[in-house]
């Protein structure tokens, strides 16, 4: 990630709706949006499939169900950051992988670049 782009970039845009970007609210905007993309789109060039490699043994094929994770990711029409929070529920046919490894495809997928939701549940769905 290029970090002193995404500040120009940043500078350019509030200049560009008249704004003056070093102006006392302002002067530190750049540096915090670019905090903010690092930390936003940390997923990308992540193998979001990769939590599900290690898997252990199950006795039974209850449904494992994770509820109420967090994720951060950002609208590609848009380009404006939005949260949510995902379910996934899965029957394990023998096989389960760790509740860390559920959240970390949820993570992975949703902060792999700019995206739309639809994308985020198709590419979880897909995966689990």
């Amino acid at each position: 990630m290029d970090r002193e782009k995404i500040m120009q970039g940043v500078r350019l845009i509030l200049e560009g709706v008249g704004e003056n970007p070093d102006r006392e609210g302002l002067v530190d905007t750049p540096d915090r949006i670019a905090r903010m993309y690092e930390e936003i789109f940390a997923g990308i060039g992540q193998n979001a499939k990769e939590p599900l490699s290690k898997t252990f043994h199950a006795e039974n094929n209850e449904m494992i169900l994770e509820k109420d994770i967090t994720f951060y990711s950002t609208c590609e029409h848009h380009l404006m950051p939005f949260y949510g929070k995902a379910h996934i529920a899965y029957i394990p046919d023998g096989k389960v992988v760790g509740i860390s490894n559920i959240v970390g495809i949820v993570l992975a997928s949703a902060g792999a670049g700019f995206v739309l939701l639809a994308g985020i549940v198709f590419k979880i769905a897909s995966m689990v």
